[in-house]
């Protein structure tokens, strides 16, 4: 048998032994509300846009390396908001989105997005805290959500990896004996 007729052989025989437990995984999720995978519906209104923009450079501010919103973070979490998230998922994103524009209303006689950063900072450090009343858990678990959507949306952009951390495509060669103090930040955090 030569090499060819081998793959061809070994390929449709360890095919076969995915091909029913695959199917199954796919009739199970049949019944799941299906979300388009293109990422290119809208799922936030303008003001939505905006808090969420302000709410992820909050969470990861322009220092001396470009924030969240140079790293194109809101525009990543709306795009796995659109391409990822199941639709009850989604609504309880764009929930906790509006009860933070109501609280700042409420509270601060404006949207979000038109206070002060300072005002911003404060209502932010409420959501992490949970004291923000009438959300659930006092908006910590919207604040879990986001700032896990800033953060996986920053660190794996252009900018998160080649600016904020040392990024290396081809690190060299391996050697045991390199010393630790010159790593210098390639394994700090």
């Amino acid at each position: 048998m030569d090499r060819r007729k081998f793959l061809i052989a070994m390929s449709g025989a360890l095919g076969s032994q995915f091909i029913a437990p695959l199917a199954r995984v796919l009739q199970a999720n049949a019944d799941i509300d299906p979300v388009s995978l293109t990422g290119n519906e809208p799922v936030f209104s303008e003001t939505e846009r905006a808090a969420v923009a302000a709410l992820s450079e909050i969470i990861m501010p322009t220092t001396d390396t470009p924030g969240a919103i140079a790293a194109g973070v809101p525009d990543y979490i709306e795009f796995m908001l659109s391409a990822w998230y199941e639709k009850d998922e989604r609504t309880r994103f764009l929930i906790g989105i509006k009860q933070v524009n109501a609280y700042a209303a409420a509270y601060e006689g404006s949207d979000f997005v038109d206070l002060d950063e300072n005002k911003q900072t404060e209502i932010v450090q409420k959501l992490h805290d949970g004291q923000i009343p009438l959300m659930k858990r006092g908006g910590n678990l919207f604040f879990e959500h986001i700032k896990q959507l800033t953060l996986s949306g920053y660190y794996t952009s252009e900018i998160g990896m080649t600016v904020e951390r040392v990024y290396q495509p081809v690190p060299g060669k391996f050697d045991g004996f390199y010393p630790y103090s010159e790593v210098g930040t390639l394994f700090t955090s």
